[in-house]
């Protein structure tokens, strides 16, 4: 366990120092780094504005062959009501839970959750970073899972099953001259024509997935899922490169259709354990499989935005056993209201390009 820690540490420092060392050339990117004006407008003085409704989902599967999900837990989500402001750089957004709309714990129970999710775009690189906690599962697919369930609308819960993830993204636009991602996801920026990019990174995972008791209790039917061995904590980790692509439809300069998936390729391992006898079961070196994806849809103009955004994000590892998977996702939709404001005079602590060395 010690040295699986370490080694995930010692990637995530890795890519970290990596991130912090190419700061001060990506935050110049983002302003300076040429781009082709037919296809891209850049708001540079302008305030972005936002307010939006969101709604973030995360689940915890374990699938006895791929794209065959078995035992489906998911967190009871809530629907938010969120502010936030893009200026070159920096974005920050906050929000709540609605009041009097989520009062659905007594079907699907309660879930807690601390999410530091981060995605930083600048002109060629976006970095996505995930710092997450959750406790509170349900099964989502209990008629699948049972032999025999009753009527009931109420779903089976695991209070007890908790979950975290720790990880990081750095991928590279090759076309960011004519294509922009901060058009779509911050809305700082103007996609003027149609245009895409190929696109290539590197990414390390690390999750954990634990209950007071079996994640597999004994009330559900075996499925022989890593040859049965009983165990309450699971720990993933892989590390590899992703590749995919992106492109924006525009039309009439108004409204866009932007679509994007990555795909991942990892060394990856899993473990599981049983923390009452103190055994395990290790995958050895297997399979990861990553994947990204955003898509967003909107209505554009130079001083105001409407439309939705999706990002999504699963990392899933063979288990080892007879093609035994087990995955963890997390998606966010968002439904954006965003105005755009001139200011009198630059913030230029936030705009590299005015910066004098």
């Amino acid at each position: 366990m010690m040295k699986l820690t370490s080694f995930i540490a010692t990637i995530v420092v890795f890519l970290s120092f990596f991130t912090n060392s190419a700061t001060a050339q990506l935050f110049d990117e983002s302003t300076i780094v040429k781009h082709d004006t037919n296809y891209i407008k850049i708001y540079k003085d302008e305030l972005t504005t936002r307010m939006f409704l969101s709604r973030k989902q995360n689940g915890y599967t374990l699938s006895d062959r791929l794209l065959n999900p078995w035992i489906r837990y998911k967190t009871n989500d809530n629907l938010l009501l969120g502010i936030g402001y893009t200026y070159s750089f920096l974005t920050l957004n906050l929000a709540v839970k609605m009041p009097f709309i989520n009062r659905d714990d007594d079907i699907y129970g309660k879930s807690k959750y601390v999410d530091l999710q981060s995605h930083t775009i600048f002109r060629s690189y976006i970095l996505d970073l995930y710092i997450q906690w959750n406790k509170g599962y349900y099964i989502s697919n209990p008629d699948e899972v049972f032999e025999t369930r009753s009527s009931s609308t109420v779903y089976p819960y695991r209070g007890d099953l908790r979950t975290n993830i720790l990880g990081l993204n750095i991928q590279y636009l090759f076309n960011s001259s004519r294509y922009s991602y901060k058009a779509s996801f911050l809305q700082n920026e103007f996609q003027r024509k149609s245009a895409g990019s190929p696109i290539l990174g590197i990414e390390g995972y690390w999750m954990l997935g634990m209950g007071d008791s079996l994640i597999v209790p004994g009330s559900i039917p075996p499925r022989d899922f890593v040859d049965n061995v009983p165990f309450n904590q699971a720990d993933l980790f892989n590390v590899g490169l992703n590749g995919g692509y992106a492109y924006t439809f525009v039309w009439k300069e108004s409204i866009y259709l932007s679509l994007s998936s990555v795909i991942g390729l990892a060394c990856a391992q899993s473990v599981m354990h049983n923390t009452e006898t103190s055994g395990s079961y290790r995958s050895g070196i297997s399979l990861g499989i990553n994947n990204v994806t955003r898509a967003s849809l909107g209505f554009n103009k130079n001083d105001f935005f409407i439309g939705v955004s999706y990002i999504g994000f699963t990392m899933t590892n063979l288990a080892g056993g007879d093609n035994d998977w087990i995955s963890y996702s997390t998606g966010n939709i968002r439904f954006n209201v965003v105005k755009r404001f001139k200011l009198k005079r630059s913030i230029k602590i936030l705009r590299p390009d005015l910066w004098i060395f």
